[in-house]
């Protein structure tokens, strides 16, 4: 049925597996802990859900290519990806899966557009690192990620931690505030309406691909005139 498929949530499985044996446990309970607390905050069930209405916005790509979302609407339904940046190791693996999707994307009449709140020069290096070859979004102060109420302002101690690992999310994000996009995919329609989303307080969880590529089809499948 698709082109090139492969099970993203088993290589996610594995990769955690991975970083468990690698990373101290300290750090990990770090971790464990800033996921808990989002969760106790209901932070993914204030995100917008299925039959939102979508904002437009237009951000530039790693081409500096400025990109509108309801242009992109005009030409069919959208599928969106927030994604944390190309340090994340979780980010890296998801978003070549989506390289791999991008044909099955296309044939359903789609267009793929990821966002992250990484600078446009560390926007162009993760682009480079995957061999990316769909339009890579810096959101800037991560605007479009807060319209969609994915975007988590880290606590000094997270923000501290972080800097500990060597990673400053300040200058990487060209910010003022340290703050991430939970792992969020979209499915928009061409009204604008979200058809699917997924939100998770999870760093480690992503979407299923191959429910996106699902979703697509029923869409796609509405809208085709049924000849006798």
């Amino acid at each position: 049925m698709y082109s090139i498929m492969t099970n993203l949530l088993e290589e996610l499985q594995t990769l955690s597996r991975e970083v468990e044996q690698q990373v101290a446990p300290r750090l990990q309970q770090v971790l464990r802990q800033f996921v808990e607390s989002l969760r106790r905050q209901h932070a993914s069930e204030r995100s917008l859900q299925v039959g939102d209405t979508v904002n437009d916005f237009v951000l530039k790509d790693q081409r500096q290519r400025s990109i509108r979302l309801y242009d992109q609407l005009a030409q069919g339904p959208v599928v969106l990806t927030f994604f944390r940046g190309g340090w994340c190791p979780y980010c890296n693996l998801t978003l070549r899966a989506w390289r791999y999707a991008l044909p099955d994307i296309e044939f359903l009449g789609a267009r793929f557009l990821a966002v992250s709140p990484e600078s446009s020069q560390n926007t162009r290096r993760t682009v480079e690192k995957n061999r990316l070859d769909f339009p890579v979004l810096h959101d800037q102060g991560s605007e479009v990620a807060r319209s969609f109420k994915v975007s988590v302002v880290l606590s000094d101690y997270m923000a501290a931690f972080y800097r500990s690992l060597g990673l400053n999310l300040l200058s990487r994000n060209t910010d003022i505030i340290a703050r991430l996009p939970m792992p969020a995919t979209y499915l928009i329609d061409q009204q604008a309406v979200i058809r699917y989303a997924f939100v998770e307080e999870d760093y480690t969880q992503r979407a299923d691909i191959q429910e996106v590529l699902h979703q697509l089809e029923v869409i796609r499948n509405k809208v085709e005139p049924v000849y006798a």
